[in-house]
């Protein structure tokens, strides 16, 4: 009868019984997982009901989806949108939802509302994906960038802080969040607001451009006590498009390359004695000299991150949004019958 006995310290029994627990274990995680990615898919699946995804022109009876088919179409969704066509983006992107688990395709989705203005879509979006991957830091970006849109700074805030806990740098992000605020702000005076920007420009020089733009709107003497000669080509269109009234000719007159730029634009009789630096400024100088006062200055702007060039001035590049930097490209052209309106 002993015989028959199971021993229980004998080691093969061990051996046995600790397969047995890790086939158990396995098994019950393999089915848990199984389970979990199925509410996933179902919850997922309920999310985009929220969209509108009749939209999605590649419908299951027309283009059935087969392996193989995700890295072509995930190519051509971002030739769309590379192209500007964010319908035919989303359209493509939510075919490919609908069949796939990768949260990245759902970032992507979001990316693509946010760039076509679609704010809350990308919002959802966005919140879905950080109660999954709270710490994804990529999405968090993107939810402060579309904070900044909607003016709602202490959410902006709230997700910086969340990036700084994860040790990324947000030091240049909150500096233009404190000048957005500022710049938005109604309830003070426009003495408030000079000070304000002079404190953050003594913090902050990198928010030169921006901050000058401001204060010439808000206090012209302001504006040119803190201008920096050195600086001048970072301020070209801002000194071109600058009203008459506006200009302080004392501290032109000073310097050579404020000097260049406004004999360039008419505004002065006499020739700079020294040439600025600034290749078509310096040339417009020569041709007035010359007697031929029809040119002009046109301005793109380059971003030093992406490289692409854009007609319209920008804090945040709007092609990788980036943050400050601009770089101010001019060029000679013609002079229209009139300057037209000025940047402020």
């Amino acid at each position: 009868m002993n015989n028959l006995l199971l021993n229980y310290h004998d080691p093969v029994f061990s051996i046995v019984l600790i397969i047995l627990i890790a086939v158990a274990v396995a098994l019950m995680t393999h089915g848990w997982n199984l389970y979990r990615r199925e509410k996933l898919k179902q919850r997922l699946d309920s999310f985009l009901e929220r969209f509108d995804t009749a939209s999605c022109s590649l419908e299951e009876e027309n283009v059935p989806y087969e392996e193989g088919m995700a890295k072509p179409l995930l190519m051509l969704a971002r030739a769309f949108e590379q192209s500007g066509n964010y319908d035919k983006t989303v359209s493509i992107l939510l075919y490919l939802i609908r069949h796939s688990d990768d949260d990245e395709l759902l970032i992507y989705l979001g990316r693509v509302y946010l760039r076509a203005g679609f704010l809350q879509r990308a919002e959802d979006i966005f919140l879905e994906i950080l109660s999954r991957h709270p710490r994804r830091s990529d999405v968090l970006m993107q939810l402060e960038l579309l904070y900044e849109k909607l003016h709602r700074y202490a959410q902006a805030r709230d997700a910086l802080d969340a990036l700084e806990a994860q040790g990324e740098e947000t030091a240049a992000l909150r500096a233009y969040l404190h000048f957005l605020q500022i710049q938005s702000d109604r309830e003070h005076d426009r003495e408030s607001k000079r000070a304000e920007l002079e404190r953050l420009l003594e913090k902050e020089p990198a928010l030169y451009r921006p901050i000058l733009q401001e204060l010439f709107r808000l206090d012209t003497d302001a504006a040119w006590s803190r201008l920096d000669p050195a600086r001048l080509d970072e301020l070209l269109d801002i000194l071109w498009f600058l009203p008459p009234a506006q200009l302080q000719l004392d501290i032109i007159a000073k310097n050579s390359g404020l000097h260049s730029l406004f004999y360039a634009r008419g505004e002065l009789s006499e020739p700079p004695e020294t040439p600025s630096g600034l290749f078509a400024v310096d040339l417009l100088c020569a041709a007035r000299k010359s007697g031929f006062e029809k040119g002009d200055l046109h301005f793109a702007y380059l971003c030093s991150e992406c490289k692409r060039s854009f007609p319209v001035s920008f804090v945040r590049c709007p092609g990788c949004m980036a943050l400050n930097t601009v770089k101010v490209e001019e060029r000679l052209a013609p002079q229209q019958p009139r300057r037209g309106d000025t940047l402020f």
